[in-house]
């Protein structure tokens, strides 16, 4: 007989490994459609109406103030915002208009948000007289996340920028501005700086306005801005060098910073090639000319006013045409005073502690004739007041009796070697000056007169001081120029030495 066979029963343990095996394929499958399902969610949630308010939240969070954003439109990964208005707590106002970002959704899959285009037609950044306290920026995790945990806690925590580009600029920072400058920021990776915001940035073209308003102008300095590097952070904006231009011909390069949350500011100019006829009054226009280099530094913070100073020299300086050159050229000989060469000609202005400026560290030189040294305050109303040290070449004084063993007789050891010099006051009025070495060479061209022979004087001086006063014939007799109604030494020089009067 044969044995039937019974039937093979499955083993608990066999059923168990099975299970084990599929577990262990689920968890690999999920594993990795995990980041797929992680990008996924999080594209879908971007592109929902939830993201607008989510962004408005983490930048009141962090800045303080108020945002607002345009719903944006996307087409595939690139999202068209119309407006972004941010107002922050430490008192800047930004308004993007015709923003755009694109989105690179595969690099969340190695943890980071990655975008690849960041422009907008145009930016205009304000700065506000708020006197809110800054706030503290916070997490921008507080804002809360209405997700599920396993995205929440998948979310990409790097910040990567390809760059960002606007199209017009611009700045109002009081009463200095810029206007419609192309704008440029280079690549920002927020892992690589730590997770503080610092990119560097570049401006082309657009216009600089200024409150600094020159004599010959009725509105405010406006330059050209030929290009600008500069640093972006969060807390300051560093400019490391801007060119710009004025006038065709006049340059100038800045650099300096601002510091957003103090208000503190500082800046350097220097300038070349500037018409010196923009800083002169109408009437003194036709008599000098030749152009400025110059080094202006300034600063300041939010509420008080700014402290300056500047370095300056005037590159190729000619007077001509005035009255007393061409006396001076009379009366020492000397036609070069006719149109006086200024081979020389710096100072250094300041504001002045009572108000005005003060210049100091003058010099002015023409070489071969004279140097003239020393400080020159302009004070409110048009006064002046004046200390200087004038130094001339002995052949200046040769034709002027007393002049070089009376007046010129000063010690300037720190004074080019080879010149008299005399110690000048000058006190009045921009419109109506005074001077006291007028007088005083009048005083010692009588004395002169006075007390050695007056013929030999007159002798010495017939052609340079008569002939222009009295005429050819009394000049031909210079022994009887005293019997012709001049009665004194003062009353001659009084005629014959106004030189410096009115």
């Amino acid at each position: 007989m044969r044995r039937r066979s019974s039937p093979r029963r499955s083993s608990p343990l066999r059923w168990l490994v099975w299970a084990g095996g599929l577990l262990l394929v689920a968890g690999v499958v999920l594993a990795l459609a995990l980041p797929s399902l992680i990008t996924g969610y999080l594209r879908r949630f971007v592109r929902s109406d939830a993201l607008p308010p989510l962004l408005e939240t983490m930048i009141e969070s962090r800045l303080g103030g108020a945002a607002t954003l345009s719903p944006p439109e996307w087409s595939d990964d690139t999202a068209a915002i119309s407006d972004v208005d941010i107002e922050t707590a430490s008192g800047w106002q930004f308004a993007a208009r015709s923003a755009r970002v694109a989105v690179d959704f595969g690099a969340v899959r190695r943890g980071a948000w990655h975008l690849t285009t960041v422009s907008a037609d145009e930016i205009t950044l304000t700065r506000l007289a708020s006197t809110a306290a800054p706030a503290e920026s916070t997490s921008t995790e507080s804002a809360g996340l209405s997700m599920p945990s396993w995205v929440t806690s998948r979310i990409p925590k790097t910040l990567e920028v390809d760059g960002f580009d606007c199209e017009r600029f611009s700045l109002l920072f009081g009463a200095w501005q810029i206007e419609h400058s192309r704008l440029a920021l280079d690549a920002y990776n927020s892992a690589s700086s730590g997770g503080r915001f610092s990119v560097p940035g570049s401006l082309q073209g657009g216009k600089l306005l200024t409150p600094l308003k020159l004599p010959n102008q009725k509105e405010p300095l406006r330059l050209d801005v030929t290009s600008a590097a500069f640093r972006l952070a969060e807390d300051r904006l560093q400019v490391t060098e801007a060119a710009l231009r004025w006038k065709e011909r006049a340059k100038a390069t800045l650099h300096g910073s601002v510091k957003f949350r103090s208000g503190d500011w500082q800046t350097t100019v220097d300038a070349t090639q500037v018409p010196v006829s923009e800083f002169l009054s109408e009437t003194w226009q036709p008599h000098l000319s030749g152009s400025l280099d110059g080094k202006i530094e300034l600063t300041g913070t939010r509420g008080s006013p700014a402290q300056w100073h500047a370095d300056l020299a005037l590159k190729e300086g000619v007077l001509n045409s005035l009255p007393v050159l061409d006396k001076l050229a009379t009366y020492t000989r000397m036609e070069r005073f006719k149109r006086l060469v200024l081979d020389i000609a710096t100072a250094t202005v300041r504001p002045n502690p009572g108000g005005g400026t003060r210049w100091e560290k003058i010099v002015v030189q023409s070489n071969g004739l004279m140097r003239i040294e020393g400080t020159l305050t302009l004070l409110p109303g048009d006064l002046i007041e004046g200390d200087f040290m004038v130094g001339v070449t002995p052949e200046t004084l040769r034709w002027i009796p007393g002049a070089q063993s009376v007046i010129f007789v000063e010690k300037h050891p720190s004074g080019p070697p080879g010149l008299n010099w005399a110690r000048v006051k000058i006190a009045g009025s921009l419109a109506s000056p005074q001077e006291d070495l007028s007088s005083r060479l009048i005083g010692a061209a009588g004395m002169s007169l006075i007390l050695e022979t007056p013929g030999a004087v007159v002798n010495k001086a017939a052609e340079t001081l008569v002939k222009p006063i009295l005429g050819n014939d009394a000049a031909k007799l210079p022994g009887q120029v005293l019997d012709q109604g001049v009665k004194t030494g003062t009353d001659l020089i009084n005629k014959v030495v106004p030189i410096f009067g009115k």
